[in-house]
């Protein structure tokens, strides 16, 4: 098989650069081009308990967040050799979806993601993104466990 495109899902995880090093990899070895791809999901809107001046400016705070973590992904490629085709930041709640959905619409070949291990309580409390996109990925996904 071969690889032409490969979606990477980052965040604000202390493990996402290394997630960006592994996909670099990967590009390089099969002469694949990457995109990478930061969703953040709304802010908790509280319909008349929170001002809504307070939530655009969490969302334009989330928003920024995400553009500095698509810049440093950037940056680790282009040292890494690698310059990423594209990069999407996008809303969404819950963030699988819109990886998914990214996924499909663009024809990706593989998304290259971390995830962090959790299981028992942990994992049904905060969920598991990785695990969501494995399920409903329309290509195959190459889990990197995050240390």
């Amino acid at each position: 098989m071969e690889l032409k495109r490969i979606l990477v899902p980052v965040d604000h995880s202390p493990g996402s650069d290394g997630i960006v090093e592994y996909a670099c990899m990967v590009a390089r070895g099969m002469t694949a081009s990457l995109t990478f791809m930061h969703v953040y999901e709304p802010p908790n809107e509280l319909v008349g308990l929170v001002p809504h001046a307070t939530v655009s400016g969490e969302l334009a705070a989330e928003r920024a967040a995400g553009g500095e973590v698509l810049e440093r992904a950037i940056a680790i490629s282009r040292a890494s050799g690698v310059a990423p085709v594209d990069t999407v930041l996008e809303r969404g709640s819950p963030a699988y979806r819109a990886i998914v959905a990214h996924a499909r619409q663009g024809k990706f070949d593989l998304i290259v993601m971390g995830t962090h291990g959790r299981s028992g309580l942990s994992r049904w409390v905060m969920g598991s993104v990785a695990e969501q996109v494995l399920r409903h990925a329309p290509c195959p996904v190459l889990l990197v466990h995050l240390v």
